[in-house]
């Protein structure tokens, strides 16, 4: 029998056995039919991740998972990471295929921007060309981060700390453009000249984001919906994982957030696949109030099963999580973040993580479980976080 990827890319060969990254690569645990038999090869062969690259505009074609370097500098990990292992994550990325990073001058004031640009300088001595994402963020002394002149020189600061001469996504990551959106049609005017003149390749827009499942309001949408027409975006950065409702776009359209984008011809570029750690049974955001720690108990409760299901191994749920961010379509991509070096092995090693048709479908039905269970649990969390606040 013939078995498709989950991108339908064409019929494959398989083992009955996952092909597991080497840090993983253990005996599976054999699995048998419900009367005891053994479960068929033709029946075990695993579905596969098309890792061909993922198209997100014109000229910015890239390896469907990349790397978030908003942890470098951050208050967020719960230790102190020195920039020589920050250096050896981002570098361990590029040697298991990364080409895009995902960066902004906030990170770190600037100190994520500086050390990505001696990798890039790095690898770019040897002939390989890494894709930049940045976003407009510090605001400084300007009325707004969104100000004409302010732009320039955000981006003039970038390219700089990067030592580029061009970034290739350029993202606005807000949604409020001043009152009565004051600073909206000069900033699109801005992006476009800067697109125009080479020294961005893609213009960015940040999507709609919500708590863990919960559906995004019918206002942020609209929100979205009415930038997203009025920039006409190359590219939309969109908070998505696993806890996340395939929630529709106001006016009754067909399709859900992801497919609606893409079939305008845009890219999309999924961010927070591991929702801050929770997915992956972890989390370095060790100061949620206690509505997130109810979140992690009803995490931790609905995924051990699968957990064991997939081998047991402490990153299997956190490379499941992140290939099924992976297999939302040809024009979507991933962008993991890291919080050591050894993370970053972790999270590529979901590249080799083939699942059977019965894993797949354990995954999904995992998921929709876990959405389920924290929508009906969602008034108490609110209540609590009333409580503490």
């Amino acid at each position: 029998m013939e078995e498709m990827s989950v991108d339908g890319v064409g019929p494959r060969s398989g083992h009955p056995e996952r092909l597991l990254h080497p840090v993983m690569r253990a005996s599976a645990p054999g699995r048998h039919f419900q009367d005891g038999g053994p479960l068929l090869d033709a029946l075990a062969q695993p579905l596969c991740l098309d890792l061909a690259p993922r198209r997100l505009a014109p000229g910015l074609a890239v390896h469907p998972l990349g790397l978030g370097c908003r942890s470098i500098g951050s208050d967020m990990t719960p230790h102190a990471v020195p920039d020589s292992e920050w250096l050896d994550g981002m570098r361990s990325a590029v040697e298991h295929g990364a080409n895009l990073f995902d960066v902004a001058d906030t990170y770190g004031d600037g100190r994520a921007e500086r050390l990505l640009g001696q990798v890039v300088g790095e690898y770019g001595r040897q002939g390989v060309t890494l894709k930049i994402s940045s976003k407009v963020g510090h605001r400084g002394t300007a009325p707004h981060p969104y100000a004409g002149p302010h732009l320039r020189h955000q981006l003039e600061q970038s390219l700089e700390n990067l030592n580029v001469e061009q970034l290739d996504l350029f993202a606005l990551p807000s949604h409020d453009f001043g009152p009565g959106d004051r600073y909206l049609g000069p900033a699109v005017e801005v992006l476009r000249a800067m697109k125009d003149f080479g020294t961005i390749g893609a213009i960015g827009l940040v999507g709609p984001s919500s708590d863990p499942a919960a559906t995004p309001s019918a206002g942020s949408h609209a929100r979205f919906d009415e930038l997203f027409a009025l920039i006409q975006p190359d590219v939309v950065m969109l908070p998505f994982n696993a806890l996340t409702p395939l929630a529709l776009l106001p006016g009754g359209g067909k399709g859900d957030l992801i497919s609606r984008i893409a079939d305008s011809d845009t890219g999309v570029l999924l961010t927070s696949p591991l929702a801050g750690g929770l997915l992956a049974g972890v989390s370095c955001r060790n100061r949620l109030p206690a509505p997130g720690n109810e979140t992690r108990n009803v995490i931790a409760r609905v995924l051990a099963p699968l957990r064991e299901r997939l081998g047991g191994h402490p990153a299997v749920l956190g490379q499941a999580a992140l290939r099924y961010c992976l297999s939302r379509g040809r024009s979507t991509a991933v962008v993991a973040g890291f919080g050591r070096a050894d993370h970053v092995m972790l999270n590529y090693g979901c590249l080799g993580l083939d699942l059977s048709p019965e894993d797949e479908a354990a995954v999904e039905a995992a998921y929709a479980t876990l959405r389920e269970e924290l929508q009906s649990t969602r008034p108490e969390v609110v209540r609590q976080s009333t409580a503490a606040g």
